[in-house]
């Protein structure tokens, strides 16, 4: 016998976001979409993030290596820096193949030429690096800037021998040890303070006249720079270096030999905080603010970044950013079509490091996920991440779930979990009840059992109950030809009636799944059959 008087209700999981209650926020608002992604071919669905998986490389052909402080991703090949005991106290470059798993040996290294190793905690002048010409450029915040030890140099004139040295610029050096490095028009942009010094065009390594130099804005210094196509009405595209300062958003555009070098303010109360958070995409240069994540666009608009880019909409995701514990240790990176942010953060009081990915066909969320990086690469539609957490290694993170996917990360099991933001107000002013709910559930292979849990909105358990997936596909032999599916790859998406002990009676109500993720883990739309109670609060 149906229930009189109830009104079916619908959660679609759409998105992750700061609020608690969803009635304001958006249709789907969940509070933590842990190790779980979008489905990218069913936009009803989310699956099991995969895996991690173990380190590609944990550097043991070096001398007792411990850190890896920054890297960049040529090609296949990953060129960086990491701490070892072949010079106690100090990072040495290398060179690795991502794809046939093997190092290139770096000639040229010296105890005199290579910078002292950072800390691996606390606030710091994270490295950067920048390739001119033939050079692959390394400021570092361990270098001496005495002698010629300002900033690293990887020479790859040859790729496959390539040659390490220290440097200043020739003829008109750097007064202090440079705090980052950029490509604009081919040359190098090296930030002093708040002074940019620029090289020579395709000569890195030498600045012919003292005038190649832009002082930003007021004395404090420069954060961050990162390249730009900006959209212009008389000139179409032209190229442009945007400059990142703690509270300030600057443009350079033209060049010296062209005599049409200029400087444009974007923001002067809105700037970055966190250098490593800048990233070019497809939309624009993503960053990390200090209230929010920001896109500057090609249009040279700076909005946050939220589900309707190039708007004022506010961000569904701030809370995080807003309480960065140490902002110059967040890390991001671009690859597909992730932007994907690391975050040291305080969430309701407790200390945390958060790994979120912002999907730029969704225009939504993930997150938090488990694993957690100091420093982040493209590596073709892949990641290339390190971690202090992890020691001296490589890691290699895909973002679409594949049949070769594996859900560990180095070497560990990992949750996934989805808690949904409290339902829409139903606006009848009285507690309600639900007997009758349902969940979309798949896996592969072997039956998994979801552990599903309704909450209230203090979080206080209302029921708890499990359900376990069909088996997917048949063993071969045991099925008649043509009548059954035998790939175990198979997974749709079934509707499962939910076991609840009890009704469960609220004012307002969240929807929590956990379970262990296997291939094609996928979760879809939970429906619940409401019946008001005729009472407006229990006592």
């Amino acid at each position: 016998m149906a229930i009189r008087n109830a009104k079916p209700v619908r959660f679609t999981p759409k998105g992750l976001c700061d609020a608690f209650d969803a009635t304001d926020a958006f249709s789907g608002a969940c509070e933590l979409l842990q190790n779980l992604v979008f489905d990218q071919g069913n936009p009803e669905i989310i699956v099991a993030r995969p895996g991690v998986g173990t380190a590609a490389t944990t550097f043991s052909s070096f001398n007792t290596p411990t850190f890896v402080s920054v890297f960049i991703v040529i090609g296949t090949i990953a060129y960086g820096m990491v701490s070892t005991a072949r010079n106690p106290g100090y990072d040495e470059p290398f060179a690795y193949n991502l794809l046939t798993n093997s190092f290139i040996t770096i000639s040229g290294v010296t105890s005199s030429n290579v910078p002292a190793s950072p800390s691996t905690s606390g606030a710091w002048t994270p490295p950067t690096m920048a390739v001119v010409s033939t050079k692959i450029l390394v400021t570092h915040p361990g270098f001496s800037g005495t002698g010629s030890n300002f900033f690293g140099v990887i020479d790859i004139t040859t790729p496959g021998s390539p040659a390490w040295s220290s440097s200043n610029l020739a003829t008109n050096p750097l007064t202090g040890v440079p705090t980052s490095v950029a490509n604009f028009n081919n040359r190098a942009y090296f930030s002093v303070g708040n002074v940019l010094n620029m090289s020579d065009t395709l000569v890195p390594l030498t600045r012919t006249n003292a005038s190649q130099a832009v002082t930003i804005g007021d004395t404090t210094p420069i954060t961050a720079q990162s390249g730009l196509p900006i959209q212009t009405t008389s000139g179409g595209v032209i190229g442009a270096l945007v400059v990142f300062k703690q509270s300030q958003v600057w443009q350079v555009t033209g060049d010296p030999s062209t005599s049409n070098l200029a400087l444009n303010y974007i923001s002067l109360t809105t700037g970055c905080p966190a250098p490593r958070s800048v990233v070019q995409g497809p939309f624009g240069i993503f960053f990390a603010g200090v209230d929010a994540p920001y896109i500057l666009n090609f249009l040279g608009t700076l909005v946050p970044l939220s589900s309707r880019p190039g708007t004022d909409f506010p961000a569904d995701l701030q809370v995080p950013f807003q309480n960065a514990t140490q902002p110059s240790r967040i890390s991001a990176s671009f690859a597909g079509n992730i932007y994907r942010v690391c975050v040291p953060t305080l969430i309701q009081g407790q200390a945390q490091t958060n790994d979120y990915w912002y999907d730029i066909r969704r225009k939504r969320w993930t997150g938090p996920h488990t694993f957690i990086y100091d420093c982040a690469a493209q590596y073709g539609s892949s990641f290339a991440l390190s971690s202090s957490s992890q020691g001296a290694a490589l890691f290699v993170s895909t973002t679409i779930p594949t049949s070769n996917s594996a859900y560990s990360d180095a070497g560990s099991a990992f949750s996934a979990h989805l808690r949904s933001s409290n339902f829409p107000k139903t606006g009848h002013m009285q507690e309600v009840q639900v007997v009758e709910s349902t969940i979309e559930l798949a896996t592969t292979g072997a039956p998994v059992l979801f552990n599903l849990t309704a909450t209230d909105d203090q979080n206080n358990t209302l029921a708890a109950t499990a359900l376990q997936t069909m088996s997917s596909g048949t063993l071969w032999g045991s099925f008649i030809w043509g009548q059954a599916n035998w790939s175990t790859n198979t997974s749709i998406p079934h509707v499962y009636s939910i076991p609840w002990p009890q009704a469960l009676v609220f004012q307002k109500m969240s929807i929590d799944v956990m379970v262990t993720p296997t291939e094609k883990t996928q979760i879809g739309t939970f429906f619940a059959r409401y019946q008001d109670t005729g009472y407006t609060n229990q006592g």
